[in-house]
């Protein structure tokens, strides 16, 4: 309780008027009693001057008892008055109960009066227990003490007074607490109020409610804290709106990056992972808060020792994984210059390493494929120099051969100029409405006559009429011809070449399906790159540059389309293409 600001407030205004009410208590009921002390003295001095005026005659120069006696009557109502010889023996008195004629006192302010001097004394009496003030006064003839005066007067009166002055002090200062403490409760209820209001809203704050604004009632202390607090609840909540601005921010950047990254603290734990370093790093669940495992730092080849201790100077790595190649790159974290953490960031480089993997097969193979014609042309050549020329025949031959080697040499330029003009999106289109039906019927038309002559059997399923297609025809013919030239090539002599065209799911769905000697399962995610053979030789000795099938898929992908190849050795192969038809609406509005 007495943590509390508002209770010890409370005990310090009450200890204030307590020790102020007792400082006045002591004082005034010193005072008090001076003053009655005083005044009960001066009223036994008056008494004593007045009755020695009235006896002095009376004692010298024999004293008469009853004359004495006569005039003491009339002061005796509320006073003991005894009259005294020079001797000390008592002469007379009002109270004969307590002084006996002829009895000498010898009280200590007696004995001083007998010597001349006026004396008091208090104290109580042992019977009645109830305190006196005894005076005695000396009565002189001249410069000789012929008597004494011995009053005695109660002093409970005066004592009462002192008690009921007490008792009315104790109640005041009761009354004074009780009210001090009321009050102290209300005054430190003004000061504390605030400040407990302000602790309620700064916990709510702790909890993430940075809605929190108190009234300023005054323009006190209290009042500037109460404004200060809602300035800061403000900027806090200005900040913290920044920061949840910035985190939503690096969290949206961090999710949606094609990079992954790993933050570590100091510790070797860790803070973060995104979403793309887990799926990287084929993690099946989040480590965040964990100790970076044993494996990682085996996969990711860091030493975590000389990681923690500042010391890592491989700040880049290449990791192979069982699907990916990944470039990792180490940064520090710091604060003053002091290193709080660490980050990772991993890039997929797959497709960088595979793309440097097909350039450099590709310039392999382009050099290959030149080196070998041209190596022809130029042994064939030296050879007629040498000679040959003069056999006709013989001359006839090499000549053929260098002429069909330079064809090959101009079949493979063209190919080329025309995938870098895919590449780089230079093709002149001429794209319009057509029937593909049409295109693939002229096609098969050209092509009849060699299927035939291989003894081949064709099936050819068109119908009369097909959806159109926006296409290039030069480009779609293109693109048939290579395909039904590579059955007609690939299948054996008394084979099936199946060429069908059906409306399917808003495209238009051409089919080239054989019973050639197919393609093996490893080899067709391959088929599509350029230079790319099943059976290198068999190719070359057929003309082919292996740049066909690429070719196809560059033009069907740029007509929108789907060219899709299913083979297995010894059954035959399916080439499917899928070509986006036009609406009827669409139609009727061309």
């Amino acid at each position: 309780m007495f943590k509390s600001i508002q209770w010890k407030l409370v005990v310090i205004y009450i200890m204030l008027i307590l020790l102020a009410m007792e400082v006045v208590g002591v004082f005034l009921v010193q005072s008090l009693e001076k003053y009655h002390i005083d005044t009960l003295s001066n009223t036994l001095d008056g008494r004593a001057q007045l009755i020695s005026g009235y006896i002095e005659r009376h004692l010298s120069p024999i004293p008469r008892p009853q004359d004495i006696n006569d005039v003491i009557r009339g002061f005796g109502q509320e006073i003991g008055i005894a009259i005294l010889d020079g001797s000390a023996s008592i002469i007379t008195s009002t109270d004969d109960t307590r002084f006996q004629k002829g009895t000498k006192l010898l009280t200590p302010e007696i004995t001083q009066a007998s010597f001349g001097t006026t004396a008091k004394d208090t104290r109580i009496d042992s019977k009645s227990k109830i305190p006196y003030m005894y005076y005695a006064y000396p009565v002189k003839n001249e410069d000789t003490v012929v008597g004494i005066i011995y009053l005695i007067s109660s002093m409970k009166s005066i004592y009462d007074t002192i008690s009921n002055t007490k008792t009315i002090l104790f109640m005041a200062t009761l009354l004074g607490l009780i009210v001090t403490g009321l009050l102290g409760f209300a005054l430190s209820k003004t000061i504390t109020g605030p400040i407990q209001e302000v602790t309620k809203r700064a916990a709510s704050l702790a909890r993430g409610d940075f809605n929190q604004q108190i009234e300023v009632r005054s323009n006190d202390e209290i009042g500037k804290l109460t404004y200060m607090f809602n300035f800061l609840t403000n900027r806090l909540k200005d900040t913290m709106e920044e920061i949840s601005d910035e985190k939503e921010k690096m969290e949206a950047i961090l999710i949606n990056m094609a990079d992954g990254v790993i933050a570590l603290n100091d510790e070797g734990m860790v803070i973060h992972i995104n979403p793309v370093a887990r799926q990287m790093l084929s993690l099946d669940e989040d480590i965040t808060g964990q100790n970076f495992s044993s494996e990682l730092k085996r996969l990711l080849n860091i030493d975590m020792k000389q990681l923690l201790s500042n010391d890592y100077d491989n700040s880049e790595t290449l990791i192979k994984t069982k699907d990916a190649i990944l470039k990792s790159i180490y940064a520090p974290l710091k604060r003053e210059n002091r290193i709080v953490g660490h980050i990772l960031v991993f890039q997929d480089i797959t497709k960088q390493h595979r793309l440097e993997a097909m350039r450099k097969e590709f310039v392999a193979n382009v050099s290959h494929e030149l080196r070998t014609p041209l190596t022809t042309i130029k042994s064939y050549t030296e050879t007629l120099l040498d000679g040959a020329l003069e056999e006709a025949e013989l001359s006839r031959q090499f000549m053929d051969v260098i002429n069909n080697e330079a064809d090959r040499m101009t079949r493979l330029v063209n190919n080329l100029l025309e995938l870098s003009r895919l590449d780089n999106r230079e093709t002149r289109w001429d794209i319009r409405p057509m029937d593909p039906g049409d295109i693939l019927k002229e096609v098969i038309t050209k092509m009849n006559v060699n299927i035939k002559r291989k003894g081949q059997t064709l099936k050819v399923s068109v119908p009369e009429k097909s959806p159109e297609v926006f296409v290039d025809k030069d480009k779609i013919e293109q693109v048939f011809q290579n395909i039904l030239s590579n059955a007609y090539k690939y299948t054996p002599e008394g084979g099936k070449i199946f060429v069908d065209l059906k409306h399917a799911d808003k495209t238009v769905k051409i089919t080239f399906k054989d019973t050639g000697i197919g393609i093996p399962k490893e080899d067709l995610p391959r088929i599509f790159e350029r230079f790319y053979r099943v059976d290198k030789t068999r190719s070359r000795e057929m003309g082919g540059t292996g740049l066909g099938l690429s070719i196809a898929h560059e033009i069907i992908q740029a007509h929108d389309g789907e060219i899709n190849i299913d083979s297995e050795p010894g059954r035959g192969t399916c080439v499917t293409i899928r070509l986006p038809a036009i609406s009827q609406e669409l139609a009727r509005a061309d």
